[in-house]
């Protein structure tokens, strides 16, 4: 079997440079890895959410590219007090497409008794006119920013279990881990990123040179 080369962050962050000016950086523009990588991040989004809106113009439905999909698992569950609800911290906040495509996937399992069924979505706003209508028996779960609450319906414990999330990946863990992303999706970042750093290379700027002399002076 042939190996692959992986394509981490670092790479395309010196191809971005490489592509801006020869021999970057230079004296005329400076830039950090860590600058550049947020951009990425931001990019990364932006081409994420317009492809699946891309793609649902001409299909008539929304479905996240499997590329784009990480699996996470959550760390250990804890319980509010006063509500009674089960919450953990999810890796990142979702991407900005409505709850079930955002996040594609979340489910439990417990030792010795394997995957549980799937747990569904319900919007944050739903959960308190949810507790007066019917619902599916097994757990249900809501987000909060980057918190992800769970609750069963039949208000049983949660404890023992453990939580994993199927989600779209957009930020950067490091500059060596490799782009989670398709193919053809890294050339529309590639664009994105540089016709920023582009942009704020072209931006005025007031130049002060202390060092020259002060000239003629009138008498």
């Amino acid at each position: 079997m042939a190996s692959l080369v992986l394509y981490t962050k670092a790479q395309l962050i010196e191809r971005i440079k490489k592509h801006i000016s020869d021999g970057f950086p230079d004296a005329s523009f400076s830039t950090t890895d860590n600058e550049v990588m947020l951009y990425i991040d931001q990019a990364i989004a932006f081409t994420l959410v317009g492809q699946v809106y891309g793609m649902a113009k001409v299909e008539g439905n929304i479905a996240v590219p499997e590329a784009w999909l990480t699996t996470y698992t959550l760390s250990a569950l804890s319980q509010d007090s006063p509500s009674g609800y089960w919450y953990s911290t999810l890796p990142q906040p979702p991407v900005s497409l409505p709850l079930g495509y955002s996040i594609s996937r979340v489910y439990a399992a417990v030792a010795g008794s394997g995957q549980s069924q799937e747990i569904l979505p319900i919007k944050s706003k739903r959960v308190g006119l949810r507790k007066y209508m019917p619902l599916p028996s097994g757990a249900r779960y809501w987000v909060t920013g980057s918190k992800i609450w769970l609750a069963m319906s039949d208000g049983s414990s949660m404890l023992s279990y453990t939580v994993y999330v199927e989600m779209a990946k957009t930020r950067t863990e490091s500059l060596t881990e490799t782009l989670n992303m398709p193919d053809d999706a890294i050339e529309a970042v590639f664009q994105n990123v540089v016709g920023k750093l582009i942009q704020r290379m072209q931006l005025p700027k007031d130049i002060i040179q202390d060092d020259i002399s002060a000239g003629n002076k009138s008498s």
